[in-house]
């Protein structure tokens, strides 16, 4: 299975190897450049696959009909097979179609298999993207870049640097980036250049702001030029989270009560000093207002009052929305004649949700809800190997979302990041499918312990002891994997892998005194419970609660 799914694949055979050599024979470019050197392979001179890059700049490889946009992101990747080798052309009006369909290509040569035929791609979302927007310690360069490396190899665009902890972001706004700072910046703008994902450099400068104030105005354009200058096109403008009334008396003499004129004045003379000095540059803002039902005053005279060329972020009905639909956007579009785009809440876990970890799937987003919207950016987790779970289910919906399974994509995301622990893995991931998008969480526990119950109440104790010490050792497995494998991933998750281990022993004492009713096991499962209970981390939720309150209960205590 290719991912993200293609919008049309024509299969007639396949070709299998567990190792492919490669030839550029026709059109190399920097894509490709990229391409091979990203996955430590060089051009042979007759390789296995062998590999033509066609330009073509015509309607059918420019034009997107579903979105009505014109693109340098699509492909047509075909295959046939030849004399002893696999002939390959990747068919594109510009580099960065040549770089999805090479990427296409290297997972088939990953899972082991050409497929011969025709692959029809393009995206659906126009900005496909992920925001390191959250409350918590930002993420460090090696993290920021295995991130938008595996996100460009999924065929995202778009990311956006908003760490609210990084105090030149937010609190030192007004003061340049330090040798080193700049350094680890410079290094990840040419990562995510040489990869063709688009980096928009964000800067919040709206708690200490004096927005009548030509010295502060100018400490913010120095900022932004000091981004210029290593190599940045694109800014936003982040105004969000800052009290909602104007603070300084000079703003209020010039701008009266209305915070929104102010953020109108400044968004928009932003803009146009930025285009002055470069024509290229784009530009997004986070409103103060930056949920609702998308018809509110604030968010409608800002909308109405800024330049059209400036992206409006905007993250649903709440600010962690279940759900993001069409007509929702249809709202927003009328009133502030802008599409929204997407700031989405998921998978974050900041704030109060600090105790929760979403290792879940997007859903809750319309199928159609590209047509309505300028993109959608995902906000991720402080914790960078965990968000990578749920962002690559993001990528699947965003380039064909009409297509998109979240439970299969889910599977993938999870075989792509465990790798070869998957199956042991899959135990604790499955008690971390819930969010704010309220994906059931543990349903493989709640199958089993159902089944368990219900064998109980029919009176086959013995199934029962099957079933539950079935997935008892399978928990065990898991706990043994948690204790021992340091890879990053499962530092991430300590926390609810002892919470896990609490978990395992509440199995195991249900377990026992399943095997042989006794008081003295009747109070060690009452203990583990409780103990269990006590741990603040989200993990089964209810669930386990109730199986052994259920086993007591049928034990006379």
């Amino acid at each position: 299975m290719i991912y993200p799914i293609p919008q049309k694949i024509t299969q007639t055979g396949s070709v299998k190897a567990e190792h492919f050599s490669v030839s550029i024979i026709a059109g190399a470019c920097t894509a490709s450049n990229e391409w091979l050197a990203r996955r430590g392979l060089a051009s042979a001179a007759q390789g296995d696959i062998r590999i033509s890059l066609i330009l073509d700049d015509s309607r059918r490889f420019s034009y997107i009909e579903e979105s009505r946009c014109v693109t340098k992101e699509k492909y047509l990747l075909t295959a046939a097979q030849a004399d002893g080798y696999v002939e390959v052309s990747i068919r594109a009006a510009g580099e960065p179609g040549f770089w999805h369909g090479l990427n296409t290509l290297a997972q088939q040569m990953e899972n082991g298999e050409i497929l011969l035929g025709e692959i029809a791609d393009y995206p659906l979302f126009a900005a496909r993207g992920y925001i390191e927007g959250f409350y918590g310690e930002p993420w460090k360069p090696a993290q920021r870049l295995s991130v938008i490396d595996l996100m460009a190899k999924n065929k995202m665009n778009t990311y956006y640097h908003a760490p609210k902890d990084d105090p030149y972001h937010r609190d030192l706004w007004k003061e340049l980036y330090p040798a080193q700072e700049l350094a680890d910046l410079t290094e990840f703008v040419a990562a995510a250049q040489k990869q063709y994902v688009t980096f928009y450099y964000c800067i919040a400068p709206g708690l200490s702001m004096r927005y009548a104030s030509e010295e502060d105005y100018q400490a913010l354009f120095a900022k932004l030029m000091q981004i210029y200058d290593i190599g940045v096109r694109h800014f936003g403008l982040l105004l969000d989270d800052i009290p909602h009334d104007l603070q300084f008396a000079e703003d209020i003499a010039r701008f009266g009560s209305e915070t929104v004129t102010a953020h109108i004045y400044l968004g928009n003379r932003l803009l146009d000093d930025l285009k002055a000095h470069d024509r290229d540059i784009q530009m997004t803002l986070c409103p103060l207002q930056y949920h609702g039902k998308g018809d509110e005053y604030f968010i409608s005279k800002l909308g109405q009052g800024l330049d059209a060329e400036i992206s409006l972020f905007w993250t649903g009905h709440n600010i962690c929305s279940q759900e993001l639909t069409s007509p929702e956007a249809m709202t927003f579009i009328r009133a502030t004649r802008h599409k929204p785009l997407y700031w989405d809440n998921f998978p974050v876990n900041d704030a109060e949700m600090y105790q929760e970890m979403h290792l879940g799937y997007l859903n809750g987003r319309d199928a159609d809800l590209y047509r309505y919207s300028d993109g959608l950016i995902s906000n991720c987790m402080e914790f960078c190997e965990c968000s990578k779970i749920p962002l690559l289910t993001v990528a699947d919906y965003l380039w064909n979302p009409p297509a998109y399974d979240g439970m299969a994509s889910w599977e993938r995301a999870l075989r792509v990041i465990a790798g070869d622990v998957f199956d042991d893995f899959r135990i604790l991931a499955d008690h971390l499918l819930t969010s704010c998008l309220k994906v059931e969480n543990s349903p493989y526990m709640n199958k089993c312990l159902g089944g368990a119950a219900q064998a109980v109440r029919i009176g086959n104790p013995l199934d029962a002891l099957g079933a539950l010490g079935e997935y008892s050792e399978r928990v065990g497995r898991c706990c043994e994997l948690m204790r021992t494998d340091k890879r990053p991933l499962f530092v991430e998750l300590t926390r609810w892998a002892k919470k896990l281990e609490a978990a395992y022993e509440v199995l195991q004492n249900g377990l026992a005194l399943l095997g042989d009713s006794d008081a003295e096991k009747a109070q060690t499962l009452k203990d583990s419970l409780a103990y269990y209970m006590r741990q603040p981390e989200v993990l089964t939720e209810f669930s386990l609660q109730s199986a052994a309150e259920e086993l007591l209960r049928i034990a006379g205590y």
